[in-house]
């Protein structure tokens, strides 16, 4: 698992360390660097598969001759009570005096997670490999039923679920035919989340004039859900965003190489408020039962809400109004406890943050909120 994400000098990420926990909830304003901190997942994973170019736009801003760290420190699977630690995989994108790049690449372990002692390997460029071996492919997840609720064309080779989920289509017809015992796992897993329905039909539609001009002759299907009584179909466009979003999630996790880091943002996107606590239920048992980690924005206070139980998991971000750098806060550890070892000083009751957690960051309490919210 991912223990420690430290970045420096990444768009407005000037110096950023996070102690990762199994699932993981950043929350703040727009533009405080949340999305910025998923990027730079993608950012390495685009690095080390070659694609060097991508770092020309991505230094902070403020001072953009400063180098680009992004340094990812995963808890060792231990095998051998003589060799436990972590591993470590470090990406560094400096500049030399004459304003040249340099990049360096590292792969190595450390018996601590702290230490800064870390042996190397001999192999200064690690590649894709090892990331992918550790986190699986990298894309942040955006589920929107919107575009899921819409006839797909079929697509040759669509093993990969795309950011949006709008390939499902072409993505079901690939798995159905290459992988018909994990096509059968998300029928399985669906009538567990959504026990009215256990059978996913498809159904051929004619494209529009203007899916013919952006995808040309290909066949179109569309999809829906029914019960195993043979009971009616209800086709995408009749089910709820709530069902949707949890196929959707259920596509990502069950692809032929699925992700073992989880991105997603707002889970919310598109969700009744009464649906949403489904959702978080949904991710929170995918998380342990598919030994997935997570990690996720939101702006929404009933997701918050869906974390009272483990402050430890929410980091809460802001920027520096004079810097524009970003600055984060561990909700437990940096809010909670100096909150209550101050009350404890001065004689006054520990505030219960947690008991309300969604309102308390509504009300800024917490931090995490536009600067002008109060």
């Amino acid at each position: 698992m991912l223990k420690r994400v430290s970045i420096q000098n990444f768009k407005s990420l000037k110096d950023v360390t996070l102690d990762l926990q199994k699932v993981n909830l950043l929350i703040g304003p727009n533009n405080s660097g949340k999305t910025n901190f998923l990027k730079a997942f993608n950012f390495m994973y685009q690095f080390l598969d070659g694609k060097r170019n991508i770092a020309d736009s991505a230094h902070y801003k403020k001072d953009n001759r400063n180098h680009i760290n992004v340094h990812l420190t995963f808890e060792e699977i231990v095998t051998d009570p003589f060799r436990e630690g972590y591993r470590h995989l470090v990406l560094t994108k400096s500049f030399d005096y004459k304003g040249s790049e340099i990049y360096t690449t590292k792969f190595g372990w450390a018996e601590s997670l702290n230490t800064k002692d870390i042996s190397f390997s001999e192999n200064e460029d690690p590649g894709i490999e090892i990331l992918t071996d550790l986190t699986g492919e990298i894309i942040a997840y955006r589920p929107d039923p919107n575009q899921i609720n819409r006839p797909g064309p079929l697509i040759v080779n669509a093993k990969q679920v795309d950011a949006h989920c709008s390939n499902l289509i072409a993505f079901f017809d690939y798995i159905r035919d290459q992988y018909f015992d994990i096509f059968l796992r998300i029928q399985e897993d669906l009538s567990k989340c959504v026990p009215e329905f256990s059978q996913i039909n498809f159904q051929n539609t004619v494209p529009s004039d203007e899916q013919r001009k952006i995808f040309g002759e290909r066949t179109f299907k569309k999809i829906g859900l029914s019960s195993s009584t043979q009971g009616p179909i209800y086709w995408a466009e009749e089910l709820s965003e709530g069902t949707l979003y949890f196929l959707a999630l259920l596509c990502i996790i069950n692809q032929p190489n699925p992700p073992k880091l989880l991105l997603l943002e707002e889970p919310e996107k598109g969700i009744h408020p009464r649906r949403i606590w489904e959702i978080m239920k949904f991710i929170f048992q995918l998380a342990e039962e598919k030994d997935v980690q997570v990690i996720m924005t939101t702006h929404n206070e009933h997701v918050v809400n869906a974390f009272s139980s483990m402050p430890e998991s929410v980091f809460v971000f802001d920027k520096d109004e004079d810097t524009g750098a970003t600055y984060v806060r561990n909700l437990q550890k940096d809010i909670i406890e100096p909150t209550n070892k101050k009350n404890e000083e001065l004689g006054l009751d520990k505030v219960d943050l947690t008991s309300n957690l969604g309102e308390y960051w509504m009300y800024g309490l917490i931090g995490g909120v536009p600067a002008n919210v109060e």
